[in-house]
């Protein structure tokens, strides 16, 4: 028998749906988003991406193997390295492919969101419009067009896929083998390798049995413990990630940017912040975010509605390892937003049904009234958002134009140095960053090479005389000086 999570909150005519109309919501889902995703293609390298391939390549495709299965190691981000490093080897440093990959992983996790808001909202009709809203959210062009947030993607499909997996686990009221306990550990191992997102994941875990503890005559707390040790196993997992791979000697929290401040002030701010991003407004403040909450929590309690407090905590635990360090790019809404966009395609269905009894829809079945004004609803959300969504992509687009300026000229050069080379770079284009040892060493794909860039190490007269290869990029062009 299997356990859902809605109780009986009024006629939800969309809720049985047959293995056709999933199949027909994946297509539609499909078409959607390659429909305005067909430019996404021709976008160049971000200004980052050149800094992410060489983070993987220079330690080599077998200490990135071990640090995905020793999660606490070094390596920062690893499941980064398997979608960087294969296509490396295959394309070099050709957009093309590495955005091609990134739309069709991006398009796997609406698949298996949709399986999943299926599950949390009770409605196929709700969780396909989720999926579309939060596809066309402008925050989200991120995803499509800068291959920087790449960890974002890989992070959200693992943590859909691991929740969704121990969902399905479930299904029969029984407690997870030891198997299935073990799948549910590697995908969430997976989603904690992708980014740091992903540590919240227990926290809906944990919520899902304390509502499913609730339903029955026995103690809460007995019927809890008798499903603890996987959730136990995934805490112990974040325990360790937390304590050696975050806040370790060589861990994100060494980084200023990364170093969270846990104050409730913060926490106020970034949930302000975060909700007005989501809603592309800036009208919320701190309590009425937490008047929403509020009112959710209220409604859910009156209702018995467990989705809908699931769902509750999902959009504030989420959110929870951003909200006490300084904002981030846009990419890391994605998790949060998915829980947002479900909550918002309940309410339209909801809205939708007292609608479809309207003697304006008299001549319609209810099913096909209902689907009739969500499409109706999508179009008016898309047709609002087109602006904004235009708008971010054109700026993604300019984003990468001078590290693409900089590949096209080394791709130009009829010269490989040997191994062994000492190489420096005078007035290369990126005077505060080293992306052209990154370019430089990944174009000729030599570790042997010693690149050295002037505007960062400022060489000595006697060092550059040292040096067996010299370039220079006056007025922006890549000219060899020595020999």
């Amino acid at each position: 028998m299997r356990i859902s999570l809605l109780d009986s909150v009024g006629p939800r005519p969309l809720a049985s749906t047959s293995r056709w109309s999933t199949v027909a919501a994946a297509l539609a889902i499909a078409v959607f988003f390659v429909s305005y995703n067909t430019r996404a293609v021709d976008v160049h390298f971000s200004s980052d991406e050149m800094m992410n391939i060489y983070w993987y390549w220079e330690p080599g495709a077998w200490k990135v193997t071990w640090a995905n299965i020793l999660f606490w190691r070094a390596i920062i981000r690893p499941m980064g390295g398997v979608y960087y490093l294969p296509l490396f080897h295959l394309f070099g440093l050709n957009p093309w492919p590495y955005t091609v990959v990134r739309l069709a992983l991006l398009l796997l996790d609406f698949l298996l969101l949709v399986r999943l808001a299926k599950r949390l909202t009770g409605s196929l009709a709700a969780a396909t419009l989720a999926v579309m809203v939060l596809a066309y959210h402008p925050q989200l062009v991120s995803l499509t067009h800068n291959g920087s947030f790449i960890y974002d993607i890989l992070c959200a499909g693992f943590y859909f896929g691991a929740l969704l997996y121990y969902l399905h686990c479930r299904d029969s009221g029984r407690c997870l083998t030891l198997r299935q306990g073990a799948v549910f550990l590697v995908l969430y191992i997976c989603a904690l390798d992708s980014k740091e997102m992903a540590v919240s994941l227990p926290l809906v875990i944990c919520s899902y049995e304390v509502l499913e503890a609730s339903r029955g005559a026995t103690a809460i707390a007995t019927r809890f413990l008798m499903h603890i040790r996987p959730l136990a196993a995934a805490v112990l997992v974040t325990y360790v990630f937390l304590a050696l791979k975050t806040y370790g000697p060589v861990g994100l929290a060494q980084i200023e940017v990364y170093r969270p401040v846990i104050t409730w002030a913060r926490f106020g701010e970034s949930s302000q912040q975060l909700v007005n991003a989501i809603f592309c407004t800036g009208r919320f403040s701190t309590r009425s975010v937490l008047a929403v909450w509020a009112v959710m929590l209220y409604v859910g309690l009156r209702k018995r509605n467990r989705g809908l407090l699931l769902l509750l905590v999902w959009v504030v635990a989420t959110p929870l390892p951003l909200n006490f360090i300084p904002p981030h790019g846009p990419g890391c809404l994605y998790i949060p937003l998915a829980g947002w966009s479900m909550l918002v395609a309940m309410a339209c269905e909801g809205i939708a049904g007292q609608l479809a009894r309207e003697p304006l829809f008299a001549w319609l079945p209810e099913r096909a009234a209902v689907v009739c004004i969500l499409a109706a609803a999508l179009c008016y959300y898309t047709s609002v958002a087109t602006f904004r969504h235009n708008e971010q992509a054109r700026a993604y687009f300019r984003n990468g134009e001078k590290t693409w300026n900089v590949i096209e000229q080394f791709r130009a050069l009829p010269f490989r140095p040997p191994h062994g080379s000492r190489i420096a770079f005078l007035n290369d284009p990126f005077p505060e960053d080293w992306d052209t040892l990154f370019i430089a060493k990944l174009w000729w794909n030599d570790r042997t090479l010693q690149v050295y860039l002037q505007n960062q190490q400022h060489l000595t007269a006697t060092e550059l005389a040292r040096m067996d290869h010299i370039f220079d990029f006056e007025n922006g062009r890549l000219t060899r000086l020595k020999p």
